[in-house]
């Protein structure tokens, strides 16, 4: 194990793979990798040589990147808005000593190879303590055009290139010397901040005056930069800030098995597959006759696919996507049209992790919503939840918004008879639900109806 701090970026919206991915569920919290999520398997394959991991994510999804890390993580920096990598990072940079080596990932990645992973960090290590910003470039396999990809000549990075189109993917691949960008990066927190300081002068100085981060976590570990802190930050990506202006960057080339999973069809290269070419994963489902298929079964229905080929198939508890696989991108345009018809279904699924538990919607009409409020035992300190706390669920929050508050009901049911939950009060302003303490590690259900009278 390295003296090494693994910093992982951990945001996203959920449009990519949207029904899959919400904003409030993005795709490095889905259980794609062996029941793993690619967050977890991520922790997990830093776990043997890092000396520790800090997470930079969004405000909203701390209970769900808290619930998956457990007390793997014990440092969270939770942004109020996203300002993209380099100020990420930088916040992190900022909280460390100067000489802290730093190992930065995204959340979102497959790497298949972890010997060959391994190999890379080590180099990266090696060049990092002579005082380098180290990227990782990964060979190219294919022709690719949606990765930035990395000139250089052995580790000199000579230029990096944006996206290209094919004939010019082509070219780079012909020509050799060209790597994809994997956005992950290795050096000491005060080079970084050096870097950044000559490079984006503008942007550091925000880091340096930002105040929350000059003090300690809170009780959970958490850095709370505010709103008006994270809008002072320069909205820029590290590659923009510092990599492309600085004389101080390295590359290490390495084959990993790494997939940036960005897409349908990429997933479908790294799911297992049935003796038809067609994707085993989710629930259970019958093909037919049927083959080549993308099919991620995560809803409640049965799933018959009878002579039907190359198709795209996504079903959630609340949404059904069908289209051609191989065109994955025009995702882009349902997720357009979605924010018009249902905005509700790009945020969150019905069931939301919240920092107390979850809350599952069970049925929702005009004037009514029934869900649950699920505690996983034993309940080692009594918790008393008020109808505010009933907001951490993001269509809750919006009923909130559209309800009179005058006019909301609130009934409770305990639906676990052996577990001390009482319910009181019926108004917004006075309704609560009570957990008591409990040894039993079954899960604590109440249900409730929410009414608009």
């Amino acid at each position: 194990m390295y003296n090494l701090i693994h910093l992982v970026l951990s945001g996203g919206s959920g449009t990519r793979l949207w029904p899959l991915s919400r904003l409030r569920m993005p795709k490095q919290y889905l259980p794609l990798v062996q029941g793993m999520s690619l967050y977890q398997d991520t922790l997990d394959r830093h776990r043997a040589f890092c000396s520790g991991h800090m997470v930079v994510t969004n405000a909203s999804q701390f209970a769900l990147a808290k619930q998956q890390a457990g007390d793997a993580v014990s440092t969270y920096i939770l942004e109020a808005v996203g300002r993209n990598t380099a100020p990420a990072i930088a916040m992190a940079c900022r909280i460390m000593d100067p000489e802290t080596m730093v190992l930065v990932t995204p959340s979102d990645h497959l790497i298949q190879d972890r010997e060959a992973y391994h190999d890379a960090v080590t180099k990266a290590i090696e060049l990092a303590q002579a005082g380098y910003l180290v990227t990782f470039g990964v060979n190219p396999e294919y022709p690719e055009t949606g990765f930035g990809y990395i000139q250089a000549e052995g580790h000199v990075v000579l230029a990096f290139r944006e996206k290209p189109d094919l004939p010019t993917a082509q070219a780079y691949l012909s020509a050799g010397g060209y790597y994809w960008n994997a956005g992950i990066f290795c050096f000491k927190a005060g080079v970084y901040l050096q870097e950044l300081k000559q490079n984006a002068p503008d942007l550091y100085r925000a880091i340096v005056e930002t105040e929350s981060l000059q003090h300690g976590p809170d009780p959970q570990g958490c850095f709370l930069p505010t709103l008006e802190e994270m809008l002072q930050m320069t909205d820029i990506s590290i590659d923009y800030a510092v990599l492309e202006k600085s004389d101080k960057v390295r590359v290490v080339p390495c084959r990993m098995g790494w997939s940036d999973l960005g897409s349908f069809d990429a997933l479908y290269a790294e799911l297992p597959h049935d003796s038809e070419g067609n994707t085993v994963t989710g629930q259970p489902y019958l093909p037919l006759r049927s083959s080549q298929n993308l099919l991620l079964h995560y809803g409640p229905q049965v799933l018959i696919a009878q002579d039907v080929h190359n198709l795209l198939v996504v079903t959630t508890p609340d949404a059904i996507y069908i289209g051609p696989r191989g065109q994955s991108q025009g995702i882009r345009e349902v997720v357009r049209e979605m924010q018009h018809i249902q905005p509700e279904l790009l945020v969150s699924y019905p069931q939301t992790v919240t920092s107390w538990g979850q809350i599952k919607i069970l049925e929702q009409t005009q004037d009514t919503v029934v869900f649950a409020i699920q505690i996983q035992g034993p309940i080692l300190d009594p918790l008393t939840l008020s109808a505010k706390d009933l907001k951490e669920h993001p269509r809750l929050e919006q009923i909130w918004k559209s309800w009179d508050h005058d006019q909301i009901t609130l009934r409770g049911l305990n639906l676990s008879p052996l577990s001390p939950i009482t319910v009181q009060g019926s108004l917004v302003s006075d309704w609560v639900c009570h957990f008591g303490t409990t040894t039993s590690s079954a899960e604590h259900r109440c249900l409730v109806l929410l009414q608009k009278t």
